[in-house]
């Protein structure tokens, strides 16, 4: 992170099960004059309409692409799933049944 960046927390999956999320380096938010907060995409309903016709283009053009976690047959779900939770998986989790 650059100093006096800003980290949007918009997902608490990990913890899910009931665990913890610990904090890795406190340290580093502080010296780096860091701003946390919390993001509700609920709360933004008014801006959905042009974000999405924003990201359609980014993504058509090429300028943004989706990052995936694959795994490969129904039988790999549930670990896959599982995963989900840990936050084992980057950007969607998908199952392709093959």
């Amino acid at each position: 992170m650059n100093a006096f960046g800003r980290i949007a927390v918009c997902s608490m999956i990990a913890g899910y099960d009931g665990a913890s999320l610990p904090l890795a380096a406190p340290a580093l938010i502080m010296a780096s004059r860091l701003r946390l907060q919390g993001f509700i995409v609920s709360e933004h309903r008014e801006v959905w309409p042009a974000a999405l016709e924003e990201l359609g283009r980014l993504v058509a053009t090429g300028q943004l692409r989706p990052r995936e976690s694959v795994v490969y047959g129904i039988e790999a779900a549930p670990a896959a799933f599982l995963g989900l939770l840990k936050g084992r998986n980057f950007g969607k989790q998908l199952v392709k049944l093959v």
